[in-house]
């Protein structure tokens, strides 16, 4: 998630009103989906919207594994050789993961859902339910077969 501005022309004044936004893929395109709309903000807001999207989708878990410190170093590809083979979707459940941790409902869980002998806690059985309900809206049964 970041953020984006929009500039609008009012009554001789200029308007500057900003979203907080996230990338998503439809088909070939990538395009903005507009999560929340903040209007005008100055920098201190600015800071603060940035920091509240840090919090909802966390820190990446494994940003270091992939991290060398080479940011500029470029090597050419051939696209035609370039290939998708077994492609899956995952920033939905992803984003959904993020937001029940951001919104700390895996914390409430587990003070409130204590683990027992069974072998998924409830805890996690919650956020799988919770996630599988906000991305494929459907029944325990089809989520029991098909996730």
């Amino acid at each position: 998630m970041y953020l984006r501005y929009t500039t609008r022309r009012k009554d001789g004044k200029v308007h500057r009103y900003w979203r907080l936004v996230r990338s998503v893929r439809v088909g070939r395109r990538v395009i903005q989906q507009t999560v929340a709309q903040l209007g005008e903000l100055d920098a201190r807001g600015r800071l603060q919207a940035q920091a509240l999207a840090r919090q909802l989708i966390g820190t990446p878990e494994q940003a270091g594994l992939f991290d060398d410190g080479n940011r500029d170093v470029t090597v050419p590809v051939r696209l035609k050789g370039v290939r998708v083979e077994r492609s899956r979707q995952f920033g939905d459940v992803y984003l959904a993961l993020a937001l029940w941790r951001g919104t700390g409902l895996a914390d409430l869980c587990e003070r409130l859902l204590p683990s027992g002998k069974e072998a998924v806690s409830w805890s996690k059985m919650a956020a799988v339910l919770v996630a599988a309900r906000l991305c494929e809206p459907s029944s325990e049964l089809h989520i029991a077969e098909d996730w």
